[in-house]
C-alpha cells in the first residue's frame, strides 16, 4: 500500500516539475506578447491621443498586464514630479526595480533599456519610430523563440515524467 502511494508521489512530483518548467517557458513567450501590446498602446497614446509622454505612460499604465502597471505607475509618478531627471534615468531605475525582477528573457529587457535612451527626448515622429523599432526587436524575438518555446515544453512535460518513473523503477 504504501510502495502504490511513494510511487504514485513520485512519478507525480516528476510530472509537476516538468509541467512547471514548461510553464516557465510558455510565460516567456506571453511576456513578450504583453511588452509587444504594452508598446502598441504607448504608440497609440503619442500617435492618436497627441498625448505627452508622461502622460501617456500614465494613461496606459492602466489599460496593461498587470505585471507592468508597477514600472509604468512609477515613471509616471516620477515625471509628474517634475525634478530635474531625465527620462531615460527614470526609464532605467523603474526598469531595474519593477521590470528586472519579473521579466524572463533578458533581450526583452535589453530592448527595453534602448528604447528608454532615445525616447525621452525627441519629437513626436521621432518617439513613433523608436517605439516601431522596438516593436520590431520584440516581434523578431517573439519569432525567433516560439519554435524553440514549443520544443521545450514537450521535452520538459516529457523528460519530467521519464525522471519520475526511472526514479521509481530505480527505486523499486
Amino acid at each position: 500500500m504504501f510502495k502504490i502511494i511513494g510511487i504514485l508521489l513520485v512519478v507525480t512530483a516528476g510530472i509537476s516539475f516538468g509541467f512547471s518548467k514548461a510553464g516557465k517557458e510558455q510565460k516567456k513567450l506571453e511576456q513578450g506578447i504583453a511588452l509587444k501590446r504594452m508598446l502598441y498602446l504607448l504608440q497609440g497614446e503619442i500617435r492618436y491621443g497627441f498625448t505627452p509622454l508622461p502622460e501617456a505612460v500614465a494613461v496606459i499604465a492602466e489599460k496593461t498586464a498587470p505585471e507592468f502597471r508597477p514600472f509604468l505607475n512609477q515613471i509616471a509618478k516620477r515625471l509628474k514630479s517634475y525634478r530635474e531627471e531625465s527620462f531615460f534615468a527614470v526609464w532605467k531605475e523603474a526598469l531595474e526595480e519593477q521590470l528586472k525582477p519579473q521579466i524572463i528573457e533578458p533581450k526583452f529587457l535589453e530592448i527595453l533599456m534602448s528604447m528608454g535612451e532615445t525616447i525621452g527626448y525627441l519629437d513626436k515622429e521621432m518617439q513613433e519610430k523608436t517605439i516601431d523599432f522596438a516593436i520590431e526587436q520584440i516581434e523578431d524575438v517573439i519569432f525567433q523563440m516560439k519554435d524553440q518555446v514549443i520544443k521545450n515544453c514537450r521535452m520538459y512535460r516529457s523528460l519530467g515524467l521519464s525522471f519520475g518513473l526511472l526514479v521509481v523503477i530505480i527505486l523499486v
